[in-house]
């Protein structure tokens, strides 16, 4: 009797495998289209809305869509906006530790996210 029940035990215990979700930020690409994995939503979606999503959830972007950054002295932590580069590539960008940085850097995401857009190149301009 024991036996059987440590052989049903192993059979059910190999034969049941449960996927943790993926965490929040995690990217993949699927048919050649870069997804995120979004808590919020809890599913996949597209760099655009996990970014729109997290300004959201900040209160923003505080600025919009620009080009232009707000004069330094009026700043503040957390503070938001959406770099348009020359080109039209968009970047989300996020006031933290009294600079600018792109919010996937402050986020900790993957280099995906961090080049994703205009984000590669929006310190060259």
């Amino acid at each position: 009797m024991k036996r059987w029940v440590l052989t049903l035990a192993i059979t059910l215990g190999l034969s049941v495998y449960v996927q943790a979700a993926p965490e929040n930020g995690e990217t993949k690409e699927t048919d050649g289209a870069l997804q995120v994995w979004s808590d919020m939503r809890n599913q996949w979606v597209t760099p655009e809305l996990f970014f729109a999503d997290d300004l959201a959830s900040l209160g923003g972007p505080t600025y919009g869509e620009t080009h232009e950054y707000p004069p330094y002295a009026q700043m503040q932590e957390w503070q938001t906006l959406v770099d348009v580069l020359p080109d039209g590539r968009r970047c989300p960008m996020v006031f933290f530790h009294s600079r600018w940085r792109r919010l996937a850097d402050v986020r900790a995401l993957d280099v995906r996210l961090r080049d994703y857009g205009g984000c590669r190149d929006v310190f060259k301009y």
